[in-house]
């Protein structure tokens, strides 16, 4: 999952950094944040037909450490995602100083 997940923060940067908006000289930006391991999804709400969904789940810590430590058009991996891919990772090295 770890794999796939960095492929596709790949494409994405492919084809989404520095999208033209169409709106004046507005480019769309992308930095990335993965992380790995189980999440909950909830569905809550009801009331008045009104649902919402809350993912939860260390997962998503990990992104919350990650993401800003991506600079614009690059990806990071949570430590706990870099352990599934480091073999076959071409590019990139592990970030020494983190928060």
């Amino acid at each position: 999952a770890c794999l796939r997940a960095s492929a596709c923060c790949i494409e994405i940067h492919k084809r989404l950094h520095n999208f033209d908006t169409g709106e004046g000289d507005v480019r769309l930006a992308l930095h990335i944040g993965v992380g790995a391991g189980p999440v909950t999804i909830l569905q809550v709400g009801g009331d008045q037909n009104r649902y919402e969904y809350v993912i939860a789940g260390q997962p998503l810590e990990q992104i919350a450490v990650a993401e800003p430590l991506a600079g614009s058009g690059e990806t990071v991996l949570a430590p706990q995602c870099w352990t599934h891919v480091k073999g076959t990772v071409i590019e990139g090295a592990p970030i020494e100083t983190h928060p």
